[in-house]
C-alpha cells in the first residue's frame, strides 16, 4: 500500500505517518522545508515540494492508493484580514492541486472541520446537519466543494471534519496547558457551550477504517460524547491539580484572538453518527480518558 500525505510534518501528520509505517504501507510525504527532514520517522519516503503551487510532486499521485491532504495553516493565532486570507488559502489551494493530479484509482481523504457548523447551541449535530453563519463556515463548505471535485474523474473521496484534536506534542493543549499549569484556567465565558473533540489516536484510526470501508463522503470524526466547555475545564483542573478560578470574558479573547474569538467561543454539539454506524470503535470516547493519555 502506497500512502502519500499533504501536511504530514505536523501533530496530526506525525501519528498518521507512524501508524501507516508501523502498518507495513510505504509512506510519502511532501516536504517543503528541508530542515523537516531531520525530524521524520526512519523509512519515511520525502518529496520535495509546495503543496500550494503545485509542481513534480503531483506526477507521483497517480501512484498512490491513498492520498490524505491534512494542509493548512493553524487557526489559533490572531485573524487578521491578511492571516486570514493564509488560512484560506493554504486549504483551497492545497486541495486543488491535488484534485489536478488525481485518478480513478486514487482514494483521497481530505480534512476540513466541525467549523462547518458554526455555532449550534444545543442542536446534536450529525453530518446531515445545517451549515453555520460564519466565516470558518463558509471556507469549511468551499474546502469540502473543492475535495468533492475529485469524484468528477472517478477518485472515491472522503472528507472528515475534525473537531479539536487532543494528544502528546501539539494541538489545542499545546495552547492551553500552560495557562492551565499556572493555575490561570478557566471556563470560556458561560461555559455552556457544547465544545466537539477527538483524541489523536482515534482520529488516526478513523482516517484508516474509512479507507478499508471503502466509505465516500462527509463523516464527522469527533468523539460521541462532545463535553461542555465548564465540564472541559473542570475536569482539567482536577487532573493537573489546579484550580481553575478565572472565567475568561469574551472581551478579552477577541483582544487576543480577534474574530477568532467568535469560533473559540461557539457551541458546536457534534456527533460522529455516521461513524458510529458504520461500526468504528472509539479507543478513547470520554474527554478525561483522553486528556489524561494526553499529558
Amino acid at each position: 500500500m502506497k500512502v502519500f500525505i499533504l501536511g504530514g510534518t505536523g501533530f496530526i501528520g506525525g501519528y498518521l505517518t507512524e501508524f501507516y509505517l508501523n502498518k507495513g504501507a510505504r509512506v510519502f510525504l511532501l516536504v517543503r522545508n528541508p530542515q523537516k527532514v531531520k525530524t521524520l520517522k526512519p523509512g519515511v519516503e520525502v518529496v520535495f515540494g509546495d503543496a500550494l503551487t503545485g509542481g513534480d510532486w503531483q506526477k507521483l499521485i497517480p501512484e498512490m492508493d491513498y492520498v490524505i491532504n491534512l494542509v493548512g495553516e493553524t487557526i489559533f493565532k490572531r485573524w487578521t484580514p491578511e492571516y486570514k486570507k493564509r488560512i484560506w488559502d493554504s486549504r483551497i489551494l492545497s486541495t486543488r492541486r491535488v484534485i489536478e493530479a488525481l485518478t480513478e484509482r486514487n482514494v483521497l481523504f481530505n480534512a476540513s472541520a466541525v467549523g462547518y457548523y458554526g455555532d449550534g447551541g444545543e442542536a446534536e449535530l450529525s453530518e446531515e446537519g445545517p451549515m453555520g453563519k460564519m466565516w470558518v463556515s463558509e471556507l469549511c463548505k468551499a474546502w469540502e466543494e473543492e475535495a468533492l471535485k475529485g469524484e468528477e474523474v472517478g477518485a472515491r473521496v472522503v472528507i472528515g471534519r475534525f473537531g479539536i484534536v487532543l494528544g502528546k506534542g501539539g494541538g489545542m493543549l499545546s495552547v492551553i496547558l500552560p495557562i492551565f499549569k499556572l493555575g490561570l484556567g478557566g471556563r470560556l465565558g458561560s461555559g455552556k457551550q457544547w465544545f466537539p473533540w477527538i483524541h489523536v489516536e482515534d482520529l488516526v484510526r478513523a482516517i484508516d477504517f474509512l479507507y478499508e470501508k471503502e466509505a465516500r463522503g462527509v463523516f464527522n470524526i469527533t468523539s460521541p460524547y462532545p463535553v461542555r466547555n465548564i465540564e472541559m475545564t473542570k475536569i482539567m483542573g482536577k487532573v493537573l491539580r489546579r484550580p481553575t478560578p478565572f472565567p475568561v470574558p469574551k472581551f478579552a479573547l477577541k483582544l487576543l484572538y480577534g474574530e477568532l474569538a467568535d469560533v473559540i467561543m461557539a457551541s458546536a454539539r457534534v456527533i460522529p453518527k455516521k461513524l458510529l454506524e458504520m461500526g468504528f470503535t472509539f479507543k478513547y470516547p470520554n474527554f478525561e480518558e483522553a486528556f489524561r493519555s494526553s499529558l
